[in-house]
């Protein structure tokens, strides 16, 4: 046997090795990952869950092309509602819906929690005093909690376990918060169970099968009654949102000790943690560019814990526009951007103009451009955040409103000009009844009372 014929027998070999090798691999790591299950509740007495799942999502399609570009007829009735989301905790995952009802504070169930650290700082009044204070904590913080989930679960009597006397069923359904944990273990056994669970998640794809590890779950009240916030004691505290200080329900009782303490490693936050409610009695006032009392509407304007404005629209075809201005080939999930309304039909960017628009039956105000700041850079199912993109491009052509000074601007912001609750469906046609000017008024400006 000469050398070249050694060589080919040995590579032979080893190939068979090697494939050998990996298939024992995957083999155990599928066999030690089975074993690892999500630790989920029972499903809350009386409830079902609200939402369309992931593999029925509305937004399943929005990468195609057809929605990079206007609908060939200029009718504004071709403009539609393309996809309608809640996020019920704050800068976490969304809840998509099929039909949404639009309440005072936007859409119901959108933005009612907050996630809080306590921070501390010197007084500024010479005192050298220590002052703490619940702050509201973000995907600007926390990239992770991009990954932090809330299902919503409302009362159904049709349910064969209802009872109006049900925990849950009392407090008008509850949430079920869950995110990826995972305990550190040996490297190489760690090592294996995760190959495990990412040919489970993206290999096989099997539903149910989250890409960043098993999840962890505890449960919370969506509206608790007096009596559950006497026997958990929710203190109302003040807790900072940008440059307010609304008092809201603490509900951290709600969170188990060990539970919160895994929170906190998940989202790499060594402060203290709690969760907030807002307080249906002491909703944020809007003034900035929202339509006046009297004026416009007929009632004030408000908001729960939404950073400004009662609701977010969106066209697909401005993401699309943005996408294709990124330097490297990427495509941008529209949830980056956290609307509530996500349409298609209109020219990218047409809505940069619209002033008054009616959805369905509903008129609403569009009251200013959404300034972005990164955190669009987060990719919202990995949690993993670009340090330049898709936010600088954006600033190098969306830099179009005075007031929004060096912040690029996509999407508007929008008041229900009325006060009466109201339904939105997808399929729902959008009607541009004026255009006009915007110019954004900033947070904390004296303009914006």
């Amino acid at each position: 046997m000469d050398f070249l014929d050694f060589l080919l027998e040995r590579s032979s070999t080893l190939g068979q090795l090697f494939i050998t090798i990996n298939v024992v691999l995957i083999l155990a790591a599928l066999y030690l990952d089975f074993r690892r299950k999500d630790e989920k509740p029972e499903p809350p007495a009386g409830c079902t869950r609200l939402g369309i799942e992931e593999r029925q999502s509305n937004l399943r399609d929005q990468f195609d092309s057809k929605y990079s570009r206007a609908s060939s007829s200029d009718d504004s009735d071709d403009f539609k509602v393309k996809a309608l989301c809640v996020y019920p905790i704050k800068s976490c995952a969304p809840v998509e819906l099929g039909t949404g009802e639009i309440v005072r504070t936007g859409m119901k169930y959108d933005r009612q929690f907050a996630f809080a650290q306590l921070t501390s700082s010197v007084a500024q009044d010479g005192s050298w005093n220590i002052n703490h204070q619940w702050t509201f904590v973000t995907q600007r913080q926390s990239a992770e909690m991009a990954k932090v989930r809330a299902e919503l679960w409302v009362p159904d009597p049709s349910s064969p376990t209802y009872s109006p006397d049900a925990e849950y069923v009392k407090s008008e359904g509850c949430i079920v918060v869950s995110f990826p944990y995972t305990e550190d273990k040996p490297g190489f056994i760690d090592a294996v169970e995760r190959l495990g669970y990412y040919i489970r998640a993206k290999l096989f794809r099997l539903p149910g099968v989250d890409i960043n590890g098993p999840r962890i779950s505890f449960c919370i009240p969506f509206n608790p009654s007096e009596d559950r916030i006497k026997a958990k004691k929710y203190p109302r505290e003040k807790m900072k949102i940008w440059n307010e200080y609304p008092e809201a329900l603490n509900m951290g009782s709600e969170i188990p000790s060990e539970m919160n303490a895994k929170l906190k490693y998940a989202l790499g936050i060594s402060n203290q943690l709690t969760i907030f409610r807002v307080d249906p009695e002491r909703y944020r006032d809007v003034f900035r560019c929202a339509p006046r009392k009297g004026a416009e509407v007929d009632y004030q304007p408000v908001v729960g814990l939404a950073d400004a404005y009662p609701l977010h629209i969106l066209n697909l075809a401005s993401i699309h526009d943005v996408a294709s201005r990124l330097p490297k080939k990427t495509k941008l999930d529209a949830i980056r951007f956290r609307a509530n309304i996500y349409i298609t039909g209109p020219a990218p960017y047409a809505e940069d103009a619209w002033k008054r628009i009616r959805i369905g039956t509903q008129q609403y105000h569009v009251s200013c451009r959404t300034a972005r700041c990164t955190m669009p850079n987060v990719d919202p199912t990995t949690g993993a955040r670009d340090r330049r993109e898709p936010y600088t491009t954006m600033a190098e052509f969306r830099r179009i409103d005075p007031g929004a000074g060096k912040f690029p601007c996509l999407g508007m912001q929008m008041v229900p000009l009325s006060g009466e609750a109201g339904e939105i469906c997808v399929g729902d046609e959008v009607g541009v009844e004026e255009t006009g000017e915007h110019c954004y008024i900033p947070q904390g400006s004296a303009a914006s009372l």
